[in-house]
């Protein structure tokens, strides 16, 4: 990824004293202070150059050049957020000298902000305005195939969430399959090892009615028994007398 700010020092000198129309001592002082900000930016000393460059803006607010200048300090200092908005300002001015260059940088300080769609657009942007520019083609190239990537692994995650997410389901059912299946070994074994009871005789009632042996009478079977012994004695023993009535004639053929 080829992401260093393109340059426009010498033009945005010219550029930024075009831009005066106010009186050469007016330009001449806009000029130093680009000057100064172009020297401590080749110095590395970006966040100087970023206030030399707001001086001279102050001095010519409709220059396209100084804060497309300003957005590379910005870009430099790694402050993408403020590096976008100077490009945006210095596409917005309308300069076509620097268009496709300032098209260029905010792509790649869109891309550093992790904005791959919209760097994507902004390289498209610089490559319609200089369709020669290798260094727009080839981060072009690079953000899509990034952007590729990235969707295969979202696809690869997501279908391995599915798949984790069946498993455990799967393995919930097996689980909720097995307590059901120990439950019902648990009730046959209880009902093996605790038989129902049988209805048992209420205690109560068992001890209202005495038990009695074999040769045992009640006092009622006793009493009638001496009265029969009372009797007759011809009449004990005696044969019972023959049925009266007709006999039961034949049946008609």
């Amino acid at each position: 990824m080829r992401v260093r700010p393109k340059m426009l020092a010498a033009v945005g000198v010219s550029a930024a004293i075009l831009a005066f129309g106010a009186g050469e001592v007016r330009a001449q002082a806009g000029r130093a202070r680009v000057q100064d900000g172009n020297r401590l930016y080749e110095e590395g000393r970006f966040a100087e150059a970023h206030q030399k460059y707001l001086e001279a803006l102050a001095e010519a607010p409709g220059s396209s050049v100084i804060p497309f200048n300003d957005g590379n300090a910005l870009y430099q200092d790694a402050d993408y957020q403020r590096a976008m908005e100077a490009y945006q300002q210095a596409i917005e001015s309308g300069d076509p000298a620097l268009a496709s260059s300032a098209w260029y940088n905010l792509g790649n300080a869109l891309y550093r902000h992790e904005q791959l769609e919209q760097s994507l657009e902004a390289y498209k942007q610089a490559l319609r305005l200089n369709p020669a520019d290798p260094d727009a083609k080839h981060n072009l190239e690079r953000v899509l195939e990034q952007m590729q990537e990235q969707q295969q692994q979202q696809g690869d995650e997501d279908q391995d969430q599915q798949d984790e997410d069946q498993e455990q389901d799967e393995q919930q059912q097996q689980g909720e399959e097995d307590q059901e299946e120990e439950n019902r070994e648990d009730e046959e074994q209880d009902r093996q090892q605790n038989p129902p009871e049988e209805d048992e005789e209420d205690p109560e009632e068992a001890e209202g009615e005495p038990q009695r042996s074999p040769g045992d009478m009640t006092p009622e079977e006793a009493e009638r028994l001496l009265d029969a012994i009372d009797e007759d004695p011809e009449d004990v023993n005696r044969k019972p007398a023959a049925a009266r009535g007709r006999k039961p004639r034949k049946p008609w053929l």
